[in-house]
């Protein structure tokens, strides 16, 4: 019956064309490891995730907030900057390769070695290699026996990356491998561990390639097809054996231009299956999106709907509104708003990438948005700054929320406490409001700030109160930069997230805020050689990633970068 489904899928796939959005995605969709390789550490630290082709994926848009990957420091998106980010003044095209090696306290280690072997003009072949590791005891947020938990990890990721430009089409390969060891260091509140703090881990295999044809009155085509291998360590316990499968993701599209100003119609779909050894359900999901394209002197639009299908996994039939609109009120200010709606297909991979503590063996429903939107408008009429004002309102049903296992037991407490996370679920209604600000004037100071108030509402939980648990009502995030002189860099960042909640033992739990104060100095020795020093949590605060899995305390960190 499977296979059955499968070859219904590819005919559905194919026959419809399986077309892409539009005209520029694949640019703002590339694999992450194929670009071409500036040599800064900030851009080894963008291809520290698993080796892997961005899906683009039909579904809704992101409504999460804080994607903490489960490491015990903030994630690259909400830290400062590294040090050698900064290093512009060295050209793209003078230095091949470059090596960067820092390591801290709690035992922090991070690394990066990447050498571009082939550089041409119309080809290039990269190699990569990123080390992330960390093993030291962190204090718990809540009070409880024992008070600490040793949290490690070591991620270790290597890939190869080919682009090739030819006369009718553009084509990047990627292939790589991704190992992550961990243990599941949660707060058990007392209770015993199940896996006893033995290091889990995940290996991933990754091979993928994108296309896209060279633009033509004609017509225009792209795709790309992505495999990823993976397997765990441990199951449900650790006398089971762990989690492995195959995970597919596939895309094709056609568009025919037509009239002037860049007008097309086309439409995209795609196919996308996981398929476990057993423990877990399969899943596999396909669709297609028709749209329509025009552009004026001063205005964009495209005009599209999701038709998805959900044919492994629990059935789900959707259609959404796939819409994108551009005006361009002024040379430097212009309005926009995106009406989005899809499935979010929550895979293994996918869930191991929003948290690796989740409990092994789990799978996690599919949830649907029937609409999302987002609009804003962007200002960039006052000298020297650029302003952002947006806000946004979405529906989603299904929602997952992330919380500290507990269940049932005859003791005294009534519960028994496992180290892991696990999902509940609700409908989902959240709407936000916020604005950016980023200096355009540039050094010895760029400033750029953020602030995001989100409000939720959650219902058909189960749970009386619920909340969105572990999405922030209120964030905000300043960075900023100082070039004192042109050796030496100074950069500052503060990233706040307040009011937020989890479920822990029947009731709702208030979550300490984050409080994140960082600072890092680099220092330009020559034009391949710099040291830098970052040190994090400034202010020593106590909080939680997910509830009972605390983040570090003040951590520094030191280094060099080397381009060669």
């Amino acid at each position: 019956m499977k296979k059955k489904y499968i070859i219904i899928t590819l005919f559905i796939v194919t026959s419809a064309g399986i077309f892409a959005q539009s005209r520029d995605s694949l640019l703002s969709r590339q694999m992450e490891l194929r670009r071409e390789f500036n040599p800064t550490l900030q851009d080894a630290d963008k291809i520290n995730s698993l080796p892997a082709v961005p899906q683009p994926t039909i579904r809704k848009a992101n409504t999460a907030y804080s994607g903490w990957a489960g490491k015990t420091t903030p994630p690259l998106e909400i830290a400062m900057p590294q040090p050698a980010d900064i290093m512009t003044e060295i050209p793209y095209n003078r230095e091949k390769g470059y090596i960067t090696l820092r390591a801290g306290n709690y035992a922090n280690i991070s690394g990066a070695l990447g050498y571009r072997i082939i550089d041409k003009e119309k080809s290039s072949l990269s190699f990569n290699f990123l080390h992330d590791s960390s093993n030291g005891n962190i204090a718990y947020s809540q009070t409880s026996d024992p008070q600490s938990g040793e949290a490690y990890f070591a991620d270790n990721t290597a890939a190869l990356t080919y682009k090739g430009l030819f006369d009718a089409f553009r084509l990047d390969l990627a292939g790589g491998y991704a190992h992550s060891g961990f243990n599941y260091y949660g707060n058990t509140f007392g209770g015993s561990r199940i896996f006893e703090n033995k290091k889990q881990t995940l290996g991933v295999f990754n091979f993928g390639f994108a296309f896209e044809s060279t633009k033509s009155e004609r017509f225009n085509y792209h795709g790309h097809l992505d495999y990823r291998n993976f397997s765990t360590r441990y199951g449900s316990s650790l006398a089971e054996a762990g989690l492995r499968g195959n995970h597919f993701d596939a895309l094709f599209g056609i568009d025919k231009p037509f009239g002037e100003r860049d007008a097309r119609v086309g439409i995209d779909g795609k196919f996308s299956g996981v398929f476990h050894n057993g423990g877990i359900s399969d899943f596999a999901l396909t669709g297609g999106t028709p749209y329509v394209a025009f552009e004026g002197a001063n205005w964009k639009a495209r005009l599209g709907a999701n038709v998805l299908c959900q044919i492994l996994g629990s059935a789900k039939f959707r259609v959404t509104p796939d819409i994108e609109l551009r005006l361009d009120v002024t040379d430097h200010s212009s309005l926009y708003a995106d009406i989005k709606g899809g499935i979010d297909d929550n895979t293994f991979l996918n869930m191991m990438s929003e948290s690796r503590y989740l409990a092994p063996m789990t799978s996690v429903k599919s949830s649907s948005s029937l609409i999302d939107i987002q609009a804003g408008a962007k200002i960039g009429e006052i000298s020297g700054f650029r302003f952002d004002i947006f806000g946004g309102f979405g529906k989603i049903d299904d929602e997952h929320f992330l919380i500290l296992q507990n269940t049932p037991s005859g003791s005294v407490s009534g519960r028994v406490t496992h180290e892991v996370l696990v999902p509940i679920y609700g409908n989902l209604s959240h709407s936000h409001v916020g604005a950016r600000i980023q200096s355009t004037v540039g050094a010895p100071l760029d400033v750029a700030l953020q602030a995001k108030k989100n409000f939720h509402a959650v219902k058909d939980s189960g749970i009386a109160d619920a909340k969105a648990y572990n999405k922030p009502g209120l964030e905000s995030d300043i960075k900023a930069t100082f070039e004192a002189t042109k050796n030496l860099k100074f950069i500052f960042n503060y990233y706040f997230a307040g009011d937020r909640w989890s479920y822990f033992n029947g009731a709702n739990v208030k979550m300490n805020n984050i409080n994140d104060l960082n600072l890092g100095v680099f220092y330009s020795i020559s034009r391949s050689f710099s040291v830098n020093v970052k040190a994090n949590n400034l202010l020593s605060q106590k909080y939680d990633i997910w509830y009972g899995y605390p983040a570090q305390g003040f951590n520094a960190m030191g280094g060099f970068t080397f381009l060669f």
